[in-house]
């Protein structure tokens, strides 16, 4: 088995240092290739399938590249605190899914002849969704930052260590900062990170803010991923991705902030 090396970091855990391998590199220059040849090798009446193929490709880059850092196929959704992140995963999400659907726009034009395919109109509910979502990702760890500062008692730490080793944890995997537990490696890294919450007092209960956010954001990709995959089965020239509607972009935007003031609320024993 391949040695894997660990280095220290700032959070006072450690990371997987040389597990990048040759076939990661080969493999994502294969899927970029991939990309470039889809447009000459699929015919354009089945340009639905060529964008299910792009998406693909770009999910899969995504995961080696994770895999080829941190040694985990989940690495691309990881934080600085070793766990699997849902604003990471929300945006890795949403940048396929958009990203992709520009990209065989732009092909399916290039393939028609038509003068300026470049000439696409993106919606302006669509870069709101998009600076939403960059909001929550880059607003979380600054609002985590701040209960780094506060202790947590000591009753609060028992319950977390319980609920670790509900999830077969050991204490040496972990670190206290602060209110905050931090993982001290992306091996104790899992999904159910996605929905529990990260603190000594919600270590092991289900966060409701993050659950509404995951609910959020599969319905809004499953609506949108919908209105490309009938954009693109039309079979005509695109000149503009499809409109969000406003409604739900409110709601999404309400999710969101009800999701940042509950990670910024304390959860300690009485709260």
């Amino acid at each position: 088995m391949e040695a894997v090396k660990r280095i220290p970091t700032m959070n006072g855990g450690d990371t997987r240092a040389g597990h990048w391998a040759s076939w990661h590199t080969l493999t994502l220059l294969g899927l970029l290739i991939g990309i470039v040849l889809i447009e000459w090798l699929v015919p354009r009446e089945l340009r639905l399938y060529i964008w299910l193929a792009i998406m693909g490709f770009m999910t899969s880059f995504a995961l080696i590249a994770g895999h080829g850092i941190t040694g985990r196929w989940l690495g691309v959704l990881i934080d600085t605190r070793n766990k699997v992140s849902l604003s990471r995963l929300q945006m890795t999400l949403w940048t396929v899914l958009i990203l992709s659907g520009f990209l065989t726009a732009v092909l399916t034009n290039i393939h028609a002849g038509h003068a300026e395919p470049l000439a696409i109109a993106i919606p302006p509910e669509l870069w709101l969704l998009m600076g939403i979502s960059t909001a929550s990702m880059v607003g979380s760890p600054l609002i985590l930052n701040a209960k780094r500062q506060r202790a947590p008692s000591d009753e609060e730490k028992l319950s977390a260590l319980d609920a670790l080793a509900r999830r077969s944890i050991t204490p040496e995997q972990v670190s206290f900062r602060g209110q905050l537990v931090v993982n001290q490696n992306v091996d104790a890294a899992g999904i159910a990170d996605l929905f529990q919450g990260s603190e000594t007092g919600n270590l092991g209960l289900l966060d409701l803010g993050k659950l509404q956010m995951f609910f959020f954001t599969l319905v809004l990709l499953f609506s949108y991923g919908t209105a490309l995959a009938g954009l693109f089965a039309a079979g005509e020239t695109i000149q503009a991705l499809p409109t969000l509607d406003a409604g739900m972009l409110a709601l999404l935007g309400i999710s969101h902030a009800g999701y940042l003031v509950n990670k910024a609320l304390p959860h300690g024993a009485g709260d």
